[in-house]
């Protein structure tokens, strides 16, 4: 079963900014342990605390890929990646992200949002089965395998949107970007389906 739950990315800081790779560092709130989600889905701290064990290799590698939007499947798409998750720690109840905006077309759009103010949320992104409590929370399992970690706009977990360092950005800069990335990513969406087309006729 696909479990996905978003946080409000309060108290997001911009660790770094590079120019001349256009990407972009952010840390913040990733998930919530011990409370319920607007989901009303509950996630023990040993639950978290083993997951980001586990995917320590992973994201050391540079291999924990996230994209923008709710994914409604369990692996990632390459061509809809807009960061790396580079770091995730307990802390206490919370677990502490940090991941890196790349200067992909959906990272573009997320750096632009980011820097216009707008405050986008973090979703978790797993699988695992859920149990009904006698509370009306639905605590999530031992079998959960937590996958990565989404941009949205839609949070579910309370207080969990990262606290953007304020700059002052063009409205107009921001809108530009968002509509040349995306029109470079619908160009390049074409491109593939046509590519794969002219290979299925020479097969």
């Amino acid at each position: 079963m696909l479990l996905t739950d978003t946080n409000l990315l309060e108290n997001v800081q911009i660790l770094s900014e590079s120019k001349a790779d256009g990407t972009m560092r952010i840390t913040g709130r990733f998930q919530l342990a011990e409370a319920p989600n607007n989901n009303k889905r509950v996630y023990s701290k040993e639950l978290l605390e083993r997951e980001a064990e586990r995917l320590v290799e992973a994201y050391t590698a540079r291999r924990l890929m996230g994209e923008l939007d709710h994914p409604t499947h369990d692996h990632v798409s390459l061509q809809n990646v807009s960061h790396l998750i580079t770091r995730l720690k307990m802390k206490g109840n919370e677990m502490i992200g940090e991941a890196e905006l790349l200067n992909t077309p959906a990272g573009q759009v997320a750096q632009a949002l980011l820097k216009g103010g707008v405050q986008l949320g973090i979703s978790s992104r797993g699988m695992g089965t859920l149990t009904e409590g006698s509370d009306g929370y639905k605590y999530v399992n031992e079998d959960f395998k937590l996958l990565t970690f989404d941009l949205v706009a839609d949070p579910s977990t309370k207080g969990a949107f990262p606290g953007l360092v304020k700059e002052s950005v063009d409205s107009e800069f921001i809108q530009k970007t968002i509509n040349e990335t995306m029109g470079r990513a619908r160009s390049e969406q074409i491109f593939i389906t046509l590519l794969r087309d002219k290979l299925k006729r020479r097969g």
